[in-house]
């Protein structure tokens, strides 16, 4: 009996090191994509989504810094929810402001929205004045603020468009799709002679965005599904559906890639199984559409 208790023991301990290791740090995942309408030049940017005000190397993200610094991206992407909305009136985001306003001091940043912006945007009542500081704060230390806008990024042939996804296309339990022509009346047609990437926070309407036709949409939100089942893949999304479709990694349709990160961050449950944070690297060279 005595032999069976130490088994579970040592079971337990080695289950909570392999959960703690899992859900500690970091990888850098790099994606190479070709265009003909990149220019003469290669580019190369960062892209991270989820912080969620998260501490992810307990060094207020000096060292997630360094490894940016070391890829030496032309610039860096945020695709939503580097904040966490949550009720607390005392809750603020000082961890997420400290590592914008490092961060923006070293490379030039590109801000979309995720659903907990978009949740201190829509509720104002709940959350008061926290929109307006975020995107006061974010705008004050340089930062390209894309809320339904888009910029060209100087000394490149590419366009970022940042979508602020219906606050009602995020509800849980619900499958939905964008309004028709919610893309094209935001941001008019695609130009074509561009090379357009669309910060869409959810991955779950890639059938919308591709349709609108962009050449990268930049996605995020689903964590990789929290735990993930070798050969099988993200078990559960923020929305409540078991094995989203699209979890993680890369994904295409006609010519619309999407890249899905795993998220740099977490909130509520700060676990990960075959599932560890992530940042992401991308690499656009001049050549013919793959």
């Amino acid at each position: 009996m005595i032999t069976i208790y130490i088994a579970i023991i040592a079971a337990v301990l080695i289950l909570a090191v392999f959960s703690y290791k899992q859900s500690s740090g970091y990888e850098i995942t790099g994606y190479t994509f070709e265009s003909d309408r990149i220019g003469s030049k290669s580019v190369r940017f960062v892209m991270l989504s989820d912080l969620h005000d998260t501490d992810v190397t307990h060094d207020l993200n000096a060292r997630l810094l360094d490894s940016i610094d070391k890829l030496s991206p032309d610039f860096v992407i945020l695709a939503g929810d580097m904040i966490t909305s949550y009720m607390q009136s005392s809750y603020n985001s000082d961890i997420t402001f400290s590592f914008l306003r490092d961060l923006s001091s070293r490379h030039t940043v590109y801000y979309g929205v995720g659903n907990h912006e978009q949740r201190y945007k829509a509720e104002p009542e709940k959350f008061p004045g926290k929109y307006d500081e975020l995107v006061s704060f974010v705008k004050s230390c340089g930062i390209h603020f894309l809320s339904d806008d888009s910029e060209d990024v100087p000394g490149t042939n590419i366009r970022i468009l940042g979508f602020d996804i219906p606050i009602e296309n995020y509800k849980r339990g619900v499958r939905s799709h964008l309004p028709e022509g919610k893309l094209s009346d935001t941001f008019g047609e695609v130009d074509r002679s561009k090379y357009n990437i669309l910060i869409a926070h959810t991955p779950d309407h890639f059938e919308d965005y591709a349709k609108y036709g962009p050449d990268l949409v930049l996605s995020g939100h689903l964590h990789g599904g929290i735990i993930a089942l070798p050969g099988v893949g993200g078990v559960i999304s923020p929305q409540l559906r078991l094995f989203p479709k699209y979890d993680r990694g890369l994904f295409q349709i006609n010519d619309t890639r999407m890249v899905v990160s795993r998220g740099i961050g977490w909130h509520s449950l700060p676990i990960r199984l075959f599932n560890r944070a992530e940042m992401v690297c991308i690499d656009i060279q001049p050549g013919n559409k793959d």
